[in-house]
């Protein structure tokens, strides 16, 4: 099992409307081709163990789904061997003066 870890607060290079977020693993890392691809329906990185693990494919497709219904975006970095970053942002509700 991987540690999951989700507290990080950083403000953004310039001031911006948006929440930055990141989800950070030790699992085995994603190969950086693809880094893009996992975010497809039913796509895994190695469906060797999905039956063990009960995944199919569908988790980040969802998660990018809701992200862009908010106005963010959600993407990832990954080193093979030490694991990955997920990263999303989302828009601020603002208040009206």
């Amino acid at each position: 099992m991987s540690l999951i870890g989700a507290h990080r607060c950083a403000p953004l290079p310039q001031p911006t409307p948006y929440v930055l977020f990141q989800v950070k693993d030790r699992g085995r890392g994603i190969p950086a081709d693809q880094l893009e691809t996992i975010f497809g329906q039913f796509q895994q990185v190695d469906v060797s163990d999905s039956c063990q693990k009960g995944g199919k494919g569908l988790g980040l497709a969802i998660c990018r789904s809701i992200i862009r219904q908010h106005g963010g975006q959600i993407w990832a970095e990954s080193i093979l061997g030490e694991g990955s970053a997920f990263y999303f942002t989302l828009l601020l509700a603002l208040k009206q003066k």
